[in-house]
């Protein structure tokens, strides 16, 4: 019987050695980040918008939960609130008018530390879908599509649950179901019709951002 009990107290001890450390690295963080885009091309119906006329930018603010599961690998889920130069969308003739529209995604996010003595600067990616949201008469307000984001970044920790998080990306952003506005001019006549878009624009971004 007394063997019995070392064996098990022998085995809690060595299980606690291992997974003790764990426990003590393994934390939340949560963040708030405020991140302004500018678009490098666009196509809206299968043509490239003139991003000198109609300009691709748009700004954000996400929230998100991160766990620390070892000083080089922290992941977790988050939100992503974006309004974008997009909404009811004239194009005539080639030339857009457009008006604002917003997403909301909700996302998985990681962060990579790859040098293990500076743990400041990592990589990033995040990957997501906006959930699209119309009002009582049918129109999308919140458009629906694909997110997807990758680049680097610096945070720095004053306190265990204070820091400051700063990153540059490429953003990869579809923009569906918003309605489309299309007026040609051929020769004696007027032809407007009304589509959904599917928009699929590619910019780069720059992050600032609190980590609590």
């Amino acid at each position: 019987m007394n063997k019995v009990k070392v064996l098990l107290t022998t085995m809690l001890i060595m299980v606690c050695s291992v997974v003790t450390p764990s426990i003590c690295v393994g934390q939340f963080h949560a963040g708030v980040d405020f991140r302004y885009s500018w678009g490098l091309s666009e196509t809206l119906v299968d043509n490239d918008l003139n991003l000198q006329a109609n300009p691709a930018n748009s700004l954000s603010i996400a929230l998100n939960c991160l766990y620390e599961f070892t000083p080089q690998i922290w992941a977790g889920i988050g939100v992503n609130t974006n309004i974008n130069n997009h909404g009811l969308t004239i194009l005539e003739n080639n030339s857009t008018t457009q008006m604002p529209i917003m997403q909301l995604a909700p996302y998985l996010t990681m962060r990579y530390r790859p040098i293990s003595s500076h743990l400041n600067a990592y990589l990033f990616t995040d990957l997501g879908y906006a959930i699209p949201f119309k009002t009582s008469e049918g129109i999308q307000t919140f458009s629906n599509g694909v997110m997807w984001n990758i680049g680097v970044g610096y945070s720095y920790m004053f306190k265990k649950h204070f820091g400051l998080n700063f990153n540059v990306g490429y953003y990869l952003q579809q923009i569906q179901g918003t309605p489309t506005l299309i007026i040609e001019h051929p020769i004696g006549r007027t032809d407007v019709g009304i589509i959904a878009q599917n928009n699929l624009r590619h910019s780069i971004g720059v992050t600032l951002g609190l980590i609590f």
